[in-house]
């Protein structure tokens, strides 16, 4: 988004542009929500509404339809809790990566493997309690 408005000065000289401002905003917003759930661990994808507006630049109150928009057009997966102002997100739609992103992919999952080589350790180290039981 500051990328966008730091740019109108030249989009807005162009009449097909500026003339769909609103959409070229609320499609940047789109990919806002995207970036920030994608950059989000999905252990910890529960995202207030609050982040979700600074992220995207967008006020509060409407970070909810944003939302129900991104569900609808399936570029994200998940649930609105309106009541505690949080949203869900289990999924992402994938997208061109860039390297700085595929790296950090590259750290989550060595992350998840290594938490999974814990958990198989622990796992091996309770077989015999577990085939006494």
């Amino acid at each position: 988004m500051n990328k966008l408005e730091q740019l109108q000065p030249q989009w807005s000289q162009q009449p097909d542009l500026a003339r769909n401002e609103v959409a070229l905003k609320q499609k940047c917003a789109l990919l806002g929500l995207m970036e920030l759930t994608f950059n989000k661990a999905s252990s910890s994808r529960s995202i207030p509404f609050t982040e979700v507006a600074a992220a995207v630049k967008l006020p509060v109150d409407e970070v909810e339809l944003l939302v129900m928009k991104a569900i609808s057009l399936n570029l994200v997966r998940g649930s609105i809790d309106e009541v505690d102002k949080v949203v869900n997100l289990v999924w992402v739609q994938p997208r061109v990566l860039d390297l700085t992103q595929i790296a950090e992919m590259n750290k989550r999952i060595k992350e998840w493997a290594e938490s999974v080589e814990k958990t198989v350790k622990d796992v091996e180290g309770q077989i015999p309690e577990l085939l006494c039981a």
